[in-house]
């Protein structure tokens, strides 16, 4: 089980994703939150990690409603194809 350090504290965790390590997301989390410690006044870490986990939670939701766009535009796309090979097809055989 590694030994993770986030904000100068250390946890150890495991994942069970297999595209991500433990230990990416975790310098991904240390990044944010020295990244908002950085913007102002000194705020606690407790609402440095709430910051941050908004800022990724954010990230995540654009990301996801990007792939949703990108996949429905390929969806059309394929139907479109589809559509016109029918039509195709179908003057073919007459």
């Amino acid at each position: 089980m590694p030994k993770l350090t986030i904000y100068g504290k250390t946890y150890n965790l495991k994942s069970s994703s297999s595209e991500v390590s433990v230990e990416e997301a975790a310098a991904y989390v240390d990044a944010k939150m020295h990244e908002l410690a950085g913007v102002g006044k000194k705020t606690p870490s407790s609402d440095l990690a709430v910051l941050a986990a908004l800022n990724i939670a954010q990230e995540s939701l654009q990301l996801q409603k990007k792939t949703q766009v990108k996949n429905q535009d390929q969806e059309e796309k394929i139907e479109q194809l589809v559509g016109a090979l029918e039509s195709e097809l179908q003057n073919f055989e007459k």
